[in-house]
This record gives C-alpha cells, structure tokens and sequence, in this order.
C-alpha cells in the first residue's frame, strides 16, 4: 500500500479533509488533546515510577518466545538497514529490540531513564549472550541531540512516544540524531493497552478507556511534515505467569483509580479465567513507522 492510500483511507476513516491532512498544527492539536485526556484521568503514579514497578513484568512479556516482539520489529526493518548499523534505541527497556538487534549484529546504544528497566536489560543481554552496547540513562528530552547529529543508522522509539506532549519536536529529534532511517513502534491492537473482556468497564465504569497507540497520528504528522513514512503491521507473541499478569494489571488500573479489595478481585479473576497452565498467553498486533530522515545519507 502507498503512503497515499494511507493517508486517504486515515481521511475516510476519521472524516478529516485534505487541507487538515497537510497541517501540522491539526496532528499535533489531536495527539496533545488525547496527552491531555490520558494526564487528567490519571490519580496515580504514570510515569517513572510506574515504570519502576513495571520493569521485572514488562521484562517477562518481552522475553516471551525469544524476544518475540523485537524481533518481529527487527525483521521488518532488516532490508532497509546496512550491516553492522549504529542504532539509537530511546526507551530500551528491558531489552526487548536491543537484544534481537545485537544479535542481528547491530551495535546498539539506549536510552533509558529506569533504575530497573536498566537492570532488566543487563540481566536480559548477558543471559542472551550479548555484551556489546551502551546505555546512556538519561531521559530523551535530556539528551543532548546536536552532540549526536546524523551519529547513528537507526533512531527507534518503541512504544515511547505516547509519553511526550511535544510529538513533532521529538519526531524531529529522532531526525536530528539520523544519518538514514527513523523508526516509532507502537500498539496497534493487543496487549499494549489491552485489558480486553470488558475489565476496563467493570472497574471503570463509563469513562472512556484512554488512548494509547501512536499510529497513525504519528503516520499522519509525518506525512503533513513532508515526509514519506512507511507502514508494516507485525504480529507477535507474548506469554508471562498469570501472576505477572495480574502485577501488570493493578498497576495500570492504579493509574485511573484507587487499588481497592475489589478492584484487585476483578483484576485477580479475570487473569486467572485468561491463564491456562498457570500462563496468560497473547497474540498482539505492533505498527512499526519508519521513514529516511531529511538529508539521509549525509
């Protein structure tokens, strides 16, 4: 499919007209009016700390099936990067594309602010056999990106962006750090904000379940900015114990609402009736952008 055809079936999906597809300011209006709606929901913890806690389970799903997530990512960049390329991953996590890109035989540097994301991902590449990489423990915003200009073959943010209000500046500064190809991974159906089966409605109510995946305002800002990203929807795996599962679960739904006995029950059974044999397993959709940054190959 065309860059086109994406951008008009976004139009005549979302009733946007051509004039609102080519201005900037109406991408980042929507992307700051769902930050805004996702920061005004939230009661507890959402950012650092959150990702604190979330670093020993967030690390089970993506280890699931051999790093089933990156590497799914990894394959469907593989034809657009060189041999041994310099990769930014921003928000690495617990490894979930550093690993299957050193093992690509890619030399990664990450980004990545978490104490124990940070502990994950050593625990994570020395089992995987992977000794070879950087961390700079920063957050992204911090980062000073003209000392790194056109330094790397890859700039990826992988279910990242969603974190910051400045998409564009941000989408820029990826641009800023890349001699050839950007990258933003997001959700795009499954596990990311999941919560299937209607647990968000029992514990939330009526309140709308917020907004997370970055496609396609990301696709759709990119393009208003003048450039040509392209678009591959992957499928992938994830399997964690029903325990897991349910510490993942209460401490998102403690971003919206107070952990009470009987917020944790619904949580406690609606994992155990989705696990078998003790495991939750998933099938999960990742929308994965990418485009040349302006002067590629510099």
């Amino acid at each position: 499919m065309s860059q086109a055809n994406n951008v008009m079936e976004a139009s005549e999906v979302s009733g946007v007209s051509w004039d609102e597809l080519l201005d900037v300011a109406h991408w980042e209006r929507l992307w700051e009016e769902r930050w805004d709606t996702r920061e005004t929901m939230y009661v507890g913890e959402a950012h650092m700390g959150y990702w604190q806690a979330r670093a020993e389970d967030f690390s089970d799903g993506r280890r699931a099936y051999d790093f089933d997530f990156g590497r799914q990512i990894v394959q469907a960049l593989s034809s657009h990067l060189p041999q041994h390329a310099e990769v930014l991953d921003v928000g690495c996590g617990p490894g979930s594309l550093l690993i299957p890109l050193s093992q690509a035989g890619h030399h990664v540097t990450a980004v990545e602010p978490a104490e124990q994301m940070i502990a994950q991902l050593q625990a994570n590449a020395t089992a995987a056999g992977v000794g070879e990489y950087e961390v700079l423990q920063q957050f992204w915003q911090d980062v000073d990106v003209q000392e790194l200009t056109g330094h790397f073959d890859l700039a990826l943010s992988a279910i990242t962006m969603w974190m910051f209000r400045d998409l564009r500046v941000q989408l820029e500064r990826l641009e800023t750090v890349s001699r050839g190809l950007c990258c933003v991974v997001g959700g795009a159906g499954g596990e990311a904000s999941g919560h299937s089966d209607g647990l968000w409605s029992a514990i939330m109510g009526d309140a709308r379940q917020p907004g997370y995946s970055e496609f396609p305002l990301v696709f759709n800002l990119l393009y208003a900015m003048g450039r040509l990203p392209e678009v591959r929807i992957v499928d992938y795996r994830t399997e964690r114990s029903v325990e897991s599962k349910i510490r993942q679960q209460q401490l998102f739904y403690a971003k919206y609402t107070a952990m009470t006995p009987a917020v944790e029950k619904l949580i406690e059974d609606a994992m155990r009736n989705a696990g078998e044999s003790g495991m939750v397993q998933e099938s999960c959709k990742a929308s994965v952008v990418f485009w040349n940054a302006p002067g590629a190959g510099r």
